[in-house]
């Protein structure tokens, strides 16, 4: 395949090779959408002998073990094959992009595939765009990784891998590729735009020869008359955003309780979620599997408030409960499956209260959807855009925007992290940082500051200290009293100019500087340079939560991690 990819080279440009890539990895996205659909389907149809659109309706005793079963096999494919295929994968392939230079095993396509398909045949309460992410993200790494291709590269084949999956899936071209740089790579950089837009369209053109060229959730048109309407979406916006932030927290709750329990093995935790699941299942049958039929009944006004309020917050508990208890599936469908229902009771709530508006109960569940998820996953673009393609409604345009971004405004003003960076930020990986635009704030001190190799005293001569310098290769050396106290750092070439003014018996001590700057360890590079450049120093002492002094950070320590990291 190397032989392969040089050839391509020869033959095309470098641009060009990456677009030829990224339509072979759109291809391969949209074909493994309808092949992870079907599979959904099929493992759907051998736990409970229905389809995955007729779950919902299902009231049966296989409801109340089928569940566990399920998680008992997703337990152990997770714990013993793919520790990745946990979860709802988003994460995993932002933390890849970030972290990992856009490496992600290539087992992650088939186990990730078999857990999450098990997980919602088997009544899981997840989604599958979460999942046929991860399974895109997975395959435009593994290509590139068989290419041997450069990491910038490799990065932009996973964005095209997961922008295929969310296009095929929901047959929304730009919402795919929006999903790609607003979430999975955190910026709009021009340089991934063509390929992204080249997998994310022929996905999509794969899917609509499978699964129709239709919306996902058609609505009846509607249109908005008058601007006063327009106050009941933004308040819309407003409880959405709200709503959206509980999800994420609720969730981030939930898998904490569930890591809390010690006594049982991981690979054991989905089969006694699926317990909880299949109880609940069995009177509302509603919330299990992706629930887009439930979905359809809210934006045609089927339901009734007390419903609606009922299925909001049992589908909140279920998916919850499915996610944390080591389920495999997504995050983004039970978003739109709970917007819709929070949209329609707000809905009908508003048609109570002001009965001489025209107010479409089905049209506030559409924008409903989009503030959830919006609120949730902290990406306004992709949700707007994702909505409007999904429902193929032109009309909704004007609420559906202004509705989306007060729900990620208020959101943002709740929780810093979105619904996706919350479980990375729970193992310690702090992405936003990681995304920042001044790469300086990328970076925290303790990251960078110099290693202590070699320290000083503060009572040895500088002939002595010289001595110390020349037995390393240190160039840089700390300086500690008799009690241990870190006291500031000298170089090997301050104190070789102190030798030539003849300075032999002066000690460490007298050549330190008379004012030393502090920086805590969490503080980033951005702000330990301001802290240098306010005092006219070229080295900081680090401090840890406890004000103890840890070590050192020179300017020198900035301008190396920053070269690094070009």
């Amino acid at each position: 395949m190397l032989s392969f990819y040089h050839r391509m080279s020869k033959l095309f440009s470098e641009q060009t090779t990456l677009l030829i890539y990224a339509a072979i990895i759109g291809i391969g996205g949209g074909f493994g959408a309808v092949g992870f659909r079907w599979l959904i389907n099929q493992f759907t149809f051998l736990f409970f002998h229905r389809t995955q659109p007729e779950l919902a309706s299902y009231y049966g005793i296989r409801t109340l073990f089928v569940p566990i079963i399920g998680g008992l096999l997703v337990g152990l494919l997770v714990h013993f094959f793919a520790r990745e295929a946990k979860g709802h994968g988003v994460p995993e392939v932002m933390y890849a992009v970030t972290e990992k230079k856009g490496v992600i095993r290539p087992r992650i396509v088939i186990f990730k595939a078999l857990a999450s398909a098990i997980c919602i045949g088997s009544g899981g309460s997840v989604g599958r765009e979460g999942p046929i992410v991860q399974i895109g993200a997975a395959w435009g790494s593994s290509l590139g990784q068989l290419l041997k291709l450069r990491d910038h590269h490799l990065k932009t084949l996973v964005a095209c891998g997961a922008a295929a999956g969310i296009a095929a899936t929901f047959n929304a071209p730009i919402g795919g590729a929006l999903f790609a740089f607003e979430v999975i790579l955190g910026n709009f950089a021009m340089t991934n735009v063509s390929a992204i837009v080249i997998s994310s369209v022929l996905s999509a053109a794969i899917g609509r020869i499978y699964f129709g060229n239709m919306a996902s959730f058609p609505i009846p048109h509607y249109h908005v008359s008058g601007i006063s309407i327009l106050f009941l979406f933004a308040v819309l916006g407003i409880i959405g955003g709200l709503y959206g932030a509980a999800y994420a927290k609720v969730l981030l709750f939930f898998e904490n309780l569930w890591d809390r329990v010690k006594t049982l093995p991981d690979w054991t935790k989905p089969a006694l979620g699926g317990i909880l699941i299949g109880a609940v299942g069995y009177f509302f049958p509603q919330v299990l599997g992706v629930g887009y039929p439930t979905v359809e009944k809210a934006l045609l006004a089927h339901f009734g408030l007390s419903t609606l309020l009922i299925l909001l917050v049992l589908k909140l508990l279920m998916t919850s409960i499915t996610i944390a208890s080591g389920g495999s599936g997504g995050v983004f469908a039970p978003g739109l499956y709970m917007g819709a229902m929070l949209g329609g009771a707000v809905g009908i709530l508003f048609h109570l209260l002001f009965p001489h508006m025209d107010i479409n109960v089905g049209v506030f569940a559409a924008v409903g959807m989009s503030t959830v998820f919006a609120g949730s996953a902290q990406a306004p673009i992709t949700a707007m855009i994702m909505l409007f393609e999904m429902t193929g409604n032109y009309q909704l345009i004007l609420p559906l925007m202004l509705a989306t971004v007060i729900a990620t405004t208020v959101s943002t003003k709740i929780n810093r992290e979105s619904i996706y960076t919350m479980k990375l930020m729970k193992r310690g990986f702090d992405i936003i940082r990681k995304r920042a635009t001044d790469r300086l704030s990328s970076f925290l001190v303790e990251e960078a500051m110099h290693p202590e190799r070699l320290c000083l005293k503060d009572t040895l001569t500088l002939e002595e200290a010289y001595t110390k310098f020349e037995n390393s290769e240190e160039w840089f050396a700390t300086v500690r009293d008799h009690d241990g106290n870190l006291l500031g750092s000298v170089s090997k070439a301050q104190i070789l100019e102190e030798l030539q003014h003849h300075h032999n018996n002066s000690t460490v001590y007298n050549i330190l500087p008379k004012n030393i700057g502090h920086v805590p360890s969490k503080s980033t590079l951005s702000e330990a340079s301001q802290i240098m450049n306010q005092l006219g120093l070229n080295y900081l002492l680090v401090i840890d939560n406890h004000f103890n002094h840890i070590g050192v950070i020179g300017s020198s320590d900035i301008i190396k991690c920053y070269k690094n990291d070009l």
